[in-house]
């Protein structure tokens, strides 16, 4: 009520004001002075007497009141040039160096009456430095979730003094000449903060400082060097994010050989996805279109695996097995989209955008990872994820040409056109839609297209209702704003409005495609979309103007409930729609994606790992991590190793097992190279050729030595199968394989090669030596090894690693276990380079690491050792051309290099100079 009174007095003050101004002047110089002008044309006497006579009272206030006339002209001409552009939209109120003041002066008196955001307004104007603290930490890891997105009013920010750092909390209000003040001691400075951090990208946090009137929690903001820490800043080491531990399912080896244990369906991988221009087998740059958007499916279903073997816990995915029928899969589809479960359905164009983030989160990673395995173990991706990436590989027509200068969709396709002024929606399905919305605005866009990467403003408690208390998972994500109340939320959007409003008015255009168009370089403007309940009688007029408002301006709202000042939508649990109040001048889909809680939150969790880099701020239950299978071996092994040296015994296969193989004559093995491109080397009899089937079946085994289901194998590789067919074309493949593995070895060896039992099958390691494998061993031995003998190791494994798993294929269900093979790679040459450096061989340190780097260019640990390598070569030029290379490959995935990583290069660049 309060809030209320006050905006209301607010608007009756500027109201008060600008009549006072337009009409009271006037009247009182007429009353008060009369004419100041002569009302005839002076002649030549009148002239002289008035520049001979001396100064009178009347001529100083005719003069006074002639200047006082012309700056009252002025006021109302901007008066009248505000009201003539009203129709636009309401105006911002950004300081402009520019702009004369009484243009200033008359938008914030007209924009304060139709907004009441004239307290907003006048700290803008009165301060030409504030910084609107907006919640860029929308979510902090507390098991509440309300109060904890009620605390993203402040957070900590960094402060650089010379090669000093120092915590600076930054709070709502807060802005840079308030920062001068305490720092400097000076706030007339601060220019000197905005032109040292204008342009600067914070990959941290997110976003880059291009309006110092803005500033977030989180940002590390460089001062001069003779700034002096205010009290209460202490200084600090750079924050070290550490990942948390990964709630892992990690399986427990095979008793033995004969044993294939199979385990559940295996995540499926990157193929060239629809929406990425991407080589399977290089390291090319990843385009993801701009527009497109996405929603996710539905909540996982059990699996159905009755085996009861350790490697069946061990599914490298957490994807469904259907059911043993001759049913379609249960992630029915149809030519709109994909039917998850009865309350999860996506459009296909939501679901080629999750394809699309998916290739980011693998590039994320390969980015983030250091070089220690057991910090951040690779992992599968949440089930949601698979099971759409799985529909998507099962319609290849859907692919999406090539060319990125092709009109890209617009944002949320399938849920624009929503008119203009709002949308309710009401019914069973409508926090579904509310969910889906959500996920499609926050999975819109691209890295290269910012003016499409979608923007959402939520109120704490509409958040935690659509998400429940898992929210606490998603931690900070710059493109979602998190509101203390729904009030606050309409205060952000009409600061969108006001700065949007004056950008066009500076340009003189009437909407934001045309300033792309023309003004390609104006800061970029994405979409906002308002998700909140039907905001009470106090705030629902001010919702119903800034809405209108926003249609020019690419802001719509979504609110939960009747909006009786738009249309509204009657949504059911399936997404079909029926229009049940208000009008529409376009048409409303017949039906909107929706999402269950559950797949919400996980498919959130993949979008922001793709945009940020960031793994969950905390583990949860809501979004499980499950270790690749092929990285979990290299832990199980050397369990199995540690078992046998300790003398303990080991466990006798189960009984329904298969039957131990039979020794093939000879030392003889089949060689199995899936190391670049899949082969099978050596093969000296004559026989039937290898399926491309059944290669992809030799891959699939290779990654999985445990064995695997055949409905997990016909799942993965089999695509286009009904569930029976599958099953025998699994059989098919695999004899296939067995055989041309024996044209390799010895012929017809029974129990031999692909072994068959516990109703999958498995690579018998006693008769096919697999490279893969191989390099799990060297490493493992590594890890344990010193001196030379670990150095003979790591050779080993560097030479061994020479290109991608699989190199050339592109198979949908590959990427997890290709970055964890690139990942045994990287590792490699990281610890083999420490080595040669320690031992001062820079040459050969350098070296390695160039080949390293070719064969993973987004992993920024490689660089920062190849810099190392080139300073104890002396080659300063190097170090530079190694910062730019990094930066150039960041630049992909919307990312810079890290503060540290700059500093050093600049470090050792400037070492070598002074020699």
């Amino acid at each position: 009520m309060v809030s209320w009174l006050g905006r209301w007095l607010v608007r009756a003050s500027a109201g008060s004001a600008l009549v006072a101004a337009l009409g009271g002047i006037p009247a009182f110089l007429t009353m008060a002075i009369g004419w100041p002008l002569p009302h005839a044309v002076p002649d030549r006497e009148a002239l002289t007497g008035f520049l001979t006579g001396g100064v009178t009272d009347r001529m100083v206030l005719n003069l006074l009141a002639v200047a006082i006339w012309l700056v009252w002209a002025l006021f109302a001409q901007a008066v009248l040039a505000e009201l003539r552009d009203i129709g636009r939209g309401v105006k911002d109120l950004h300081p402009r160096r520019h702009r004369n003041p009484m243009r200033t002066a008359a938008s914030l008196l007209i924009s304060s009456m139709l907004l009441g955001s004239v307290l907003t307004a006048t700290a803008a104007t009165a301060n030409p430095q504030p910084a609107r603290a907006l919640p860029s930490t929308p979510i902090t890891a507390t098991a509440q979730a309300v109060p904890a997105l009620t605390q993203a009013a402040e957070g900590p920010t960094i402060v650089h003094v010379g090669n000093e750092r120092y915590v600076y909390t930054v709070k709502r209000g807060d802005y840079l000449s308030k920062v001068a003040k305490a720092w400097l001691g000076d706030a007339s400075r601060w220019p000197e903060i905005c032109d040292m951090n204008r342009h600067r990208h914070f990959p941290k946090a997110g976003g880059t400082l291009r309006d110092c009137n803005l500033i977030y929690p989180g940002w590390d903001l460089r001062l001069p060097a003779d700034a002096r820490p205010p009290h209460g800043a202490t200084p600090v080491k750079p924050p070290v994010t550490q990942t948390p531990p990964p709630v892992v399912t990690t399986p427990t080896p095979s008793t033995s050989p004969s044993s294939p244990a199979p385990a559940v369906t295996p995540s499926p991988s990157i193929t060239a996805s629809p929406a990425i221009t991407a080589s399977p087998g290089v390291d090319g740059p990843v385009v993801v279109p701009p527009g497109v958007p996405t929603t996710g499916p539905a909540s996982p279903s059990p699996s159905t695996s009755a085996s009861g073997s350790p490697a069946a816990s061990s599914s490298s995915s957490a994807s469904v097995s259907p059911a043993a029928s001759d049913a379609e899969s249960p992630d029915s589809v149809d030519e709109h989209g994909v039917q998850l479960s009865p309350s999860s359905w996506l459009p296909w164009g939501l679901a080629l955008a999750i394809s699309a983030a998916v290739v980011l989160v693998w590039l994320q990673r390969r980015r983030r990872f250091t070089g220690q395995p057991d910090d951040d173990p690779p992992t599968m991706l949440p089930e949601p994820v698979v099971r759409v990436r799985r529909a998507v590989a099962r319609r290849p027509e859907l692919a999406v040409p090539e060319d990125t200068d092709t009109q890209q969709p617009p944002l949320v396709p399938d849920l624009a056109p929503l008119p203009p002024g709002g949308t309710g929606v009401t019914g069973d399905g409508a926090s579904a839609a509310a969910r889906a919305a959500l996920v499609a605005v926050l999975a819109s866009g691209g890295p290269h297209d910012p003016d499409t990467r979608g923007e959402v403003i939520i109120d704490a408690a509409t958040l935690a209702t659509l998400l429940g208390p898992d929210v606490v998972t998603l931690g900070a994500w710059p493109r979602l704003h998190v509101a203390d109340s729904i009030d606050e939320a309409l205060t952000v959007i009409e600061g969108w409005l006001l700065h949007r409003s004056r950008i066009l008015d500076e340009h003189a255009l009437t909407d934001l495609d045309e300033l792309r168009q023309h003004v390609p370089d104006e800061e970029s403007l994405p979409p906002v979309m308002l998700i909140t309940e039907t905001p009470p009688a106090g705030a629902r007029m001010r919702a119903k103007v800034a809405l209108a408002l926003g249609g020019g301006l690419q802001v719509t709202g979504l609110l939960l409930g009747e909006w009786a000042h738009g249309a509204t939508i009657e949504v059911a649990p399936d997404g079909h729609t029926k229009l049940v109040a208000g009008q529409s001048a376009d048409p409303i889909p017949a039906r909107l994606p929706v999402l269950d809680p559950a797949a919400a939150i996980q498919i959130l969790t993949t979008l922001r790992e793709a945009q940020t880099g960031e793994p969950p701020a905390i583990v949860s239950p809501a979004v499980p991590l499950t270790v690749v299978p092929l990285h979990a071996s290299r832990t199980t092994v050397a369990a199995d190793d540690e078992a046998q040296r300790s003398g303990e015994e080991q466990p006798h296969p189960p009984a329904d097992g298969p039957a131990a193989p039979v020794a093939t004559t000879g030392p003889v093995k089949a060689k199995l190279r899936v190391i670049g491109p899949p082969r099978i080397d050596g093969i000296v009899h004559d026989g039937r050729a290898l399926r491309a089937k059944a290669k992809e079946l030799a891959v699939f085994l290779a990654v999985h030595p445990d064995g695997v289901e055949t409905r997990t194998i016909g799942d993965n590789i089999e695509l286009d199968a009904r569930i029976s067919q599958a099953a025998q074309r699994v059989h098919t493949n695999a004899s296939n394989l067995r055989h041309v593995l024996g044209r390799a070895a010895v012929r017809d060896a029974q129990n031999a090669y692909v072994v068959k039992g516990g109703g999958g099958y498995k690579l018998d390691p006693a008769t096919v030596d697999v490279d893969v494998w191989t390099l799990r061993d060297l490493m493992r031995k590594a890890a344990i090894a010193s001196g030379p003998a670990r150095r003979e190791l790591l050779t080993a494994a560097c030479d061994l690693y020479t290109a991608p798993l699989a190199e050339g294929e592109d198979y949908e269900w590959l990427a997890p276990h290709r970055e964890t093979v690139r990942r045994w790679g990287t590792e490699a040459h990281l610890l083999l380079a420490d080595d040669l450096l320690a031992d001062h061989h820079a040459q050969e340190a350098s070296v390695l690491l160039d080949k390293a780097i070719g064969l993973d260019r987004y992993n920024e640990a490689l660089y920062v050792r190849a810099m190392h390598a080139r300073h104890g070569l002396g080659d300063a030029d190097g170090i530079r051309t190694l910062l730019r290379a990094l930066t150039k490959a960041l630049a992909d995935l919307d990312a810079e290099p890290q503060d540290d990583t700059r500093t050093l290069a600049a470090k050792l660049r400037t070492s070598l100079e002074q020699r």
